[in-house]
């Protein structure tokens, strides 16, 4: 089983053919072997589906919301390029598009009992169950207004290629779990921001709007949760003489920009550390600098909220965060320096040549 199976897809799944039993006496049954991949296409399971004693067996894409029949036709697209015949698996569809699926031949069921399948000895057309659960399972894009959703795409953007990672890997690398990593890809897909398919076939569209959003979004929904405290120093220039290692921390903000360019004299020095080490982090900086808490202070500790494998420049926070960090100022000298990094290092990582 992959990752889908264990969460969203599981339920979802189990529903339909629940539903496909009830409506036509049909039995399907979730195959426990792996499914098959065929051109770089790998189906969310496996499923065989029993009639009077002849058995069908299909691969399963399952989406939680069909709602336009472009989705239709870029699923149908797929499933002519596998070596077993695909069926499409959502909580509703619609008495419009499953006509739009029968047309073009591509075969579902859904969890109100709607279904097409079609094979030899097997003919199936249900439609018109009406969505009793259409506001239960009705989800509207969401878009960054949580502080998961952030952490994933800040993932995504500061690691594009990642797009192409399972499910597990991207809710691993960003610090949520599976099922928020999987519902953040699935807003973005809604929302226009993803071409969908397998891991192997999606791709960000319009990163730079995303990337936007994000920094509009991250000092309201997400920075609030580090656990931001603030210091001061009697020697203002400190972070000069400190290995940001020993501290298992990264340099955001201004430092990070001094770090990167040679330029700017930073008023304030912005420290990410790891949460697991934020208390051996702070008592060795209050031993090595003389650190003091002061609400009002120029030094601000906070959480990492991303994995060091996200990371590109040693003992620097990812541009895209010291980027926001630095706008946030609104100094012109400091929007200056993020207009700088976002031109040399992260255009060139989210639209790559």
């Amino acid at each position: 089983m992959n990752q889908f199976e264990y969460d969203v897809g599981q339920t979802l799944l189990h529903e339909a053919l629940a539903s496909l039993r009830h409506k036509t006496d049909i039995q399907g049954t979730v195959v426990n072997t792996p499914p098959k991949v065929a051109v770089d296409h790998e189906a969310d399971a496996s499923v065989d589906l029993v009639l009077d004693g002849q058995t069908h067996h299909y691969l399963v894409e399952c989406k939680t919301i069909i709602d336009r029949k472009a989705q239709i036709d870029q699923i149908d697209l797929r499933s002519r390029q596998m070596n077993s015949p695909l069926m499409l698996v959502t909580h509703y569809m619609s008495k419009e598009l499953a006509m739009h699926c029968r047309a073009v031949g591509l075969q579902f069921i859904d969890t109100h009992g709607n279904a097409y399948l079609r094979a030899p000895g097997l003919l199936v057309f249900t439609v018109g169950e009406k969505n009793e659960r259409r506001h239960q399972f009705s989800k509207a894009p969401k878009g960054l207004t949580n502080a998961a959703s952030l952490r994933v795409i800040f993932t995504l953007l500061s690691k594009p290629e990642l797009v192409s990672a399972t499910f597990k890997e991207v809710a691993a690398l960003s610090g949520v779990a599976l099922g928020s990593a999987y519902n953040v890809l699935e807003d973005l897909e809604g929302r226009g921001y993803l071409l969908a398919g397998t891991k192997q076939t999606r791709k960000l569209l319009e990163p730079n709007r995303l990337m936007e959003e994000w920094v509009t979004n991250f000092p309201t929904t997400l920075r609030p949760k580090l656990n931001s405290r603030r210091f001061s120093s009697p020697d203002p220039y400190w972070w000069k003489n400190v290995d940001i290692a020993d501290f298992h921390a990264v340099w955001g903000s201004e430092v990070a920009a001094v770090k990167m360019f040679k330029h700017l004299s930073p008023s304030t020095q912005t420290l990410y550390v790891d949460a697991m080490d934020m208390r051996n982090a702070i008592n060795a900086l209050a031993k090595n600098i003389r650190l003091k808490p002061d609400p009002y202070g120029p030094i601000e500790v906070l959480e990492k909220f991303w994995s060091s494998d996200i990371e590109t420049i040693p003992g620097i926070a990812p541009p895209l965060l010291v980027y926001s960090d630095l706008l946030s100022l609104l100094d012109p000298r400091a929007k200056e320096m993020a207009n700088i990094i976002k031109e040399k290092f992260i255009e060139p990582t989210i639209n790559p040549s």
